[in-house]
């Protein structure tokens, strides 16, 4: 007959044998953690959070209270609804949370605060416009040109501040690949969008072809 381990061998080599296997498991886990979240604590995750949200929920409700007073004005179709915004911000942070691309740590805090500083221009410029103000390409009756505050040096302030919203979000992802995405998805977007809707402001505005000679589209004086 085969000889047994005596019991305090089995133990031995059971504990060694667990040991072995925790020490070459545990440096895995961490490594799929971390790779699950581009922030490096809890307390960055949540300002992220807390921020992302806020920021999000005072931009819809200042569009909402925008949108919701005013007529029906005469609309141009467009190919990509502004929803597509919303695919594209969500792809953006799900690549950073994966960890592609990663960044320095030290890009958190400047990030949300272009973010933050991005959303604040594009909410103020919103209530510039006041009942003017469309998610879609529109037009009011008896429209005019706003000429006040930013307008007056650029026609889409709107539209960079939620290109700088976005470096800004890119940055406190901290993945150069998210910022990529951001970047590129966003800046064809808004090309199209302000293709669009100033050929059809041009037809539709009387004053608004000279009103572009006066101003630049997104960078004053510049571009």
């Amino acid at each position: 007959m085969g000889e047994y381990p005596q019991l305090g061998q089995v133990d031995s080599d059971g504990g060694r044998l667990f040991s072995t296997i925790y020490s070459r498991v545990t440096p895995v886990y961490i490594s799929v953690e971390n790779q699950m979240t581009p922030l490096s604590s809890l307390f960055e995750t949540v300002i992220f959070w807390v921020i992302l949200l806020g920021v999000f929920v005072t931009d819809g409700i200042f569009v909402r209270r925008h949108e919701g007073f005013k007529e029906k004005g005469k609309r141009k179709k467009e190919l990509f609804s502004p929803l597509v915004l919303l695919a594209w911000l969500a792809a953006a942070i799900l690549i950073g949370y994966v960890g592609i691309g990663a960044l320095p740590d030290w890009l958190f805090y400047p990030g949300e605060i272009l973010f933050v500083v991005g959303y604040a221009f594009q909410i103020y410029s919103i209530t510039l416009l006041g009942r003017y103000y469309s998610t879609l390409v529109e037009v009011q009756p008896n429209h005019k040109v706003i000429e006040s505050g930013p307008y007056r040096f650029i026609r889409h302030p709107n539209y960079l501040g939620q290109m700088v919203g976005a470096v800004g979000l890119g940055m406190a992802l901290q993945s150069w690949v998210s910022l990529l995405v951001l970047l590129v998805i966003g800046g064809g977007f808004f090309a199209y969008r302000i293709r669009n809707e100033e050929a059809f402001l041009v037809a539709e505005i009387g004053g608004y072809a000279d009103y572009m000679k006066r101003t630049k589209r997104l960078v004053p004086f510049i571009f």
